[in-house]
């Protein structure tokens, strides 16, 4: 409808409402203005973080260069998060 009616009222309208209720605009907003005063903080763990285990678990799968069985790697990965959260 925008190349041929540009100035139609309710594409307009349509558009207006799909980015009020479906991106929270005002939202957005907000948050981009608390991460925009916000410090960041960049810290390097020591051990592999449960945030983190499913990109490693990717990375291991797209640069395979072991002779070890991925699920064998990615158990012991798991057993050793895990023991080092006791």
């Amino acid at each position: 409808f925008s190349e041929y009616e540009p100035n139609n009222l309710l594409l307009k309208q349509a558009y207006q409402e799909v980015f009020d209720q479906q991106m929270e605009e005002v939202r957005l907003r907000e948050a981009m203005m608390r991460i925009q005063q916000s410090k960041i903080v960049l810290q390097y763990p020591t051990q592999l973080t449960p945030f983190c285990f499913p990109i490693k678990v990717d990375d291991l799968n797209r640069n395979h260069h072991s002779s070890e069985k991925l699920e064998d790697r990615v158990k012991r990965m798991q057993q050793q998060l895990e023991s080092n959260t006791r």
